[in-house]
């Protein structure tokens, strides 16, 4: 009996406490890194200092979410039957942040299951093209808008 328990136990720590700390730091430098980049290439006066977090957030939570998971069918299905009661009602303001969520998502599944290679190089890729993208500002009409602000000073 005893020796079962302990080799269930073992079935459920697929990671080592090293794996862990790794995947963990891992994914919150890369979510820093995106988040970073996201800061640099925002244009409009949306920007939202608590989006930013998000970027970083999301990283470390979904690469602590593929730990739990590992390679378990049962524990996959289950996590989505209980995250599937929560309803997110923010409204995304510039669809650009929508590709941040996704490039987060990613690079912490990647950081979480070991893929660091993959991490990193995606993580690198999309970057640069952020980046590039945003100097050259491509997909621009190239149309003057202007803004207009008022300042009252007693």
């Amino acid at each position: 009996m005893e020796n079962e328990l302990l080799s269930a136990a073992g079935n459920m720590l697929t990671y080592s406490p090293y794996e862990i700390i790794i995947n963990m730091a891992s994914a919150m430098i890369l979510g820093l890194m995106i988040a970073s980049v996201y800061r640099y290439t925002h244009k409009g006066l949306s920007y939202s200092q608590s989006f930013t977090l998000t970027i970083v957030f999301v990283t470390l939570i979904v690469a602590i979410v593929m730990m739990v998971i590992g390679s378990s069918l049962a524990r996959a299905f289950a996590l989505v039957g209980a995250l599937s009661i929560i309803r997110f009602r923010t409204v995304v303001k510039d669809t650009k942040d929508t590709a941040y969520v996704f490039i987060a998502l990613a690079l912490g599944m990647a950081a979480g299951t070991g893929n660091y290679f993959l991490a990193i190089t995606a993580s690198i890729f999309f970057s640069g093209l952020a980046i590039v993208l945003h100097k050259s500002n491509y997909g621009a009409l190239y149309k003057s808008e202007f803004m207009l602000r008022f300042g009252f000073e007693h």
